[in-house]
């Protein structure tokens, strides 16, 4: 306790060392780890590249850092959407825990849909907008603050075509709760798609500590644990990509930006910019511990979920 309130008197707020939090803490942690400033700026550097994305990647070409692998993603996980129902220019799409909006906007330029994203960051929510304004789109992006641990607004019965999340169920408190909201919010033959960071299937929960430590979670899923619930909540043709073999190179492309100038990083930039030299050394001893266990034991698990709401598939 005494470390955590050093940590946030100096501003180095998101560090959760030996922390795992109950269903009623979680939500409080989650605005921790990406309301503020430099967490925001930290996000959008280590996990982004300079973009709007928060999320783990899928790498092409040897030459990938975090921009280009992040971006994969989103072609891959809009693909998969698309293929569990077609998203057309009429399409309302629920971007749930939508961050600083990239995946919103990703699906705004590709598909012309409308998207709904909800997410518990007002401040991430104005970057979000500010950018769909100025692709053009501020028509087609609507956000609105929200906590999906209190559960969806009553209101939203059948009312999404489709539902997309990136890595943001890992934060939720009750994942059978949230899973069974999302399939109450889907019209009758909605898709549903998102990708999550686990632990392996039989991953052991403390060799998971190093992701612990940084992240505001109750216990890690596992990938076949989570195809049990969405099925248990009601989701049919439930199916699973897995992309767990990228993640060694996206934590090491991590590490490598919070690195300094002189060794290929962003260090320097990011400091300037307002992130304490603490919280990033925090998170590069995270990193290169994550780097290691997941090279040698390989406990972590990441991929696409996708699945629909029983209904008509056109």
């Amino acid at each position: 306790a005494t470390h955590q309130s050093i940590n946030n008197m100096s501003g180095e707020t998101g560090d959760f060392t030996g922390k795992q939090f109950s269903e009623q803490e979680v939500a409080d942690k989650v605005k921790e780890q990406y309301g503020e400033a430099h967490a925001r700026i930290f996000y959008k550097y280590v996990m982004g590249g300079g973009g709007l994305d928060i999320h783990y990647g899928i790498y092409r070409a040897p030459t990938d850092g975090v921009f280009e692998s992040s971006k994969a993603t989103n072609k891959k996980l809009l693909q998969s959407l698309d293929w569990m129902a077609p998203v057309t220019k009429d399409s309302l799409v629920l971007d749930l825990g939508s961050g600083h909006g990239g995946i919103s906007h990703d699906l705004v330029s590709t598909f012309g849909c409308k998207v709904v994203g909800l997410n518990i960051s007002p401040e991430q929510n104005g970057m979000n907008k500010d950018e769909a304004i100025k692709l053009g789109f501020g028509d087609r992006v609507e956000v609105l603050v929200g906590d999906f641990n209190e559960g969806l607004p009553k209101d939203w019965d059948n009312k999404f075509t489709h539902i997309v999340s990136c890595e943001v169920f890992c934060h939720a408190a009750s994942k059978p709760a949230l899973l069974k909201e999302c399939l109450r919010v889907l019209k009758p033959g909605g898709g549903f798609a998102f990708t999550d960071i686990m632990g392996a299937d039989g991953a052991d929960e403390k060799a998971l500590k190093d992701f612990t430590d940084r992240n505001a979670t109750t216990e890690m899923a596992r990938p076949k644990g989570y195809q049990q619930l969405l099925r248990d909540a009601g989701f049919s043709e439930v199916s699973f990509w897995d992309g767990s073999c990228h993640l060694v190179h996206y934590f090491a492309s991590m590490l490598k930006v919070c690195m300094p100038s002189a060794q290929g990083g962003n260090k320097e930039d990011m400091i300037k910019e307002g992130v304490p030299e603490g919280y990033l050394n925090n998170w590069v001893s995270s990193l290169t511990e994550r780097v290691e266990i997941q090279r040698s034991k390989g406990v972590f698990a990441w991929g696409i979920f996708s699945a629909r709401k029983l209904g008509p598939v056109c």
